[in-house]
């Protein structure tokens, strides 16, 4: 069953905003979506506020649902609460997949991107990210960067040395 999204996919935006979601993420979709029932569309959100985020995240039901539950875990009226709720609630849409598997990506967030005729969907585990083609290099050379530096020259760095082992609980 898949529960991570994985991969990436270059689709066609049309001048409504409609894309198709990849097959392989809306497998997952659907397989992290607890209110989602045979027959019906998976849960899916857009957050596009951040400034400081070059791409759209998008969501499962069911990871909208952790946010939101983190939201309404903080104080109320918290300066934590008000960012949140902004980024999660104000600057977030709720949608679902037509029946061809298209989505409508909001203006706001097109915009944010500038966002055209072509989209990238990159799967990063527990959510996936939209983003502008032409923009898409560059996070990627900020990556290999990142790996450059974390090699500190080392040629044959293995960069799951960098994950450690969750611990499990003695027998």
């Amino acid at each position: 069953m898949d529960r991570r999204f994985q991969g990436e996919s270059h689709n066609k935006v049309d001048g409504k905003g409609r894309v198709s979601i990849p097959v392989k993420f809306r497998r997952v979709l659907q397989n992290c979506d607890a209110e989602y029932a045979p027959g019906g569309q998976p849960r899916l959100y857009i957050a596009y506020g951040d400034p400081k985020k070059n791409y759209i995240q998008c969501l499962s039901g069911d990871a909208f649902d952790r946010i939101d539950a983190i939201i309404q875990a903080q104080a109320p009226g918290s300066k934590q609460q008000k960012l949140l709720m902004f980024l999660y609630y104000q600057k977030c849409e709720a949608t679902h997949l037509d029946e061809t598997g298209r989505m409508v990506l909001p203006q706001a967030a097109r915009d944010k991107i500038g966002l055209e005729d072509e989209a990238l969907f990159e799967g990063h585990g527990t959510e996936f990210h939209i983003l502008n083609p032409a923009q898409a290099q560059s996070e990627e050379d900020r990556m290999l960067a990142l790996i450059d530096e974390f090699a500190g020259g080392d040629d044959f760095f293995d960069p799951l040395t960098l994950a450690s082992e969750p611990e499990r609980p003695a027998p």
